[in-house]
């Protein structure tokens, strides 16, 4: 461990439920249809935690828009900001997530939740990606599309002068273009690597040491 934030971004909480009507190993990502595997672990669904992982041959990977999930992400963690801490106030909060981009895991990256179930999967298990819309043919909780509750001038107050998103929200844009293909994290840090290879030298860039840890040596 490197900071303290560490802990909060990658935690030892890796998490899957296996849906047997649809035979799939769903891994959570907050903001990805999270609530929805709750409830059906609380019906009876099986859940996977952490090395455990490692005995699965196949984890499913539901990948939403990026702009969309960022934006509903810091909106979910300002509401739950104030809730806990009322007496603080929301326009330095929202000061924080722009100034320092990721500090709570509703709007890290999908990229990054990858990169942190990447450890306790098996060598060569495989990912099947699929498109966050998709969820709803395999969870019968799953609801309708997100009511819009973000105006206009939050979502351009998060994102003006920003540019640097752009990058994050690219890299997850290449997760989402993968929907309908199975691989390897190996062969996924491949397709990185060569297919959008300027990509990946600034993301390689920007990541700190505790990440570049599990990518392979070029």
């Amino acid at each position: 461990m490197f900071c303290p934030l560490d802990v909060e971004l990658f935690p030892e909480n890796c998490r899957v439920t296996h849906l047997s009507s649809c035979d799939q190993w769903i891994y959570w990502i907050q903001k990805n249809g999270s609530s929805s595997l709750r409830k059906e672990e609380f019906n009876g669904a099986m859940s996977y935690r952490n090395h455990d992982i490692a005995s699965l041959p196949i984890v499913d990977i539901y990948i939403r828009n990026a702009r969309a999930r960022y934006i509903s992400g810091v909106h979910t963690y300002l509401e739950f900001f104030q809730r806990d801490h009322p007496e603080l106030d929301s326009n330095t909060a929202l000061w924080f997530v722009k100034r320092y981009k990721f500090l709570n895991r509703h709007f890290l990256p999908q990229f990054f939740w990858l990169v942190n179930l990447s450890r306790y999967l098996a060598p060569d298990a495989q990912l099947r990606i699929r498109n966050l819309n998709d969820l709803k043919h395999a969870t019968t909780y799953m609801e309708g599309p997100e009511i819009n509750k973000l105006s206009q001038d939050f979502t351009e107050k998060l994102l003006s002068d920003d540019p640097n998103m752009e990058l994050w929200f690219f890299v997850d844009q290449i997760l989402l273009d993968l929907a309908g293909h199975t691989l390897t994290w190996s062969q996924l840090l491949e397709h990185y690597q060569t297919t959008h290879s300027d990509t990946w030298d600034l993301m390689i860039s920007k990541l700190p040491q505790i990440i570049q840890n599990v990518l392979p040596k070029t």
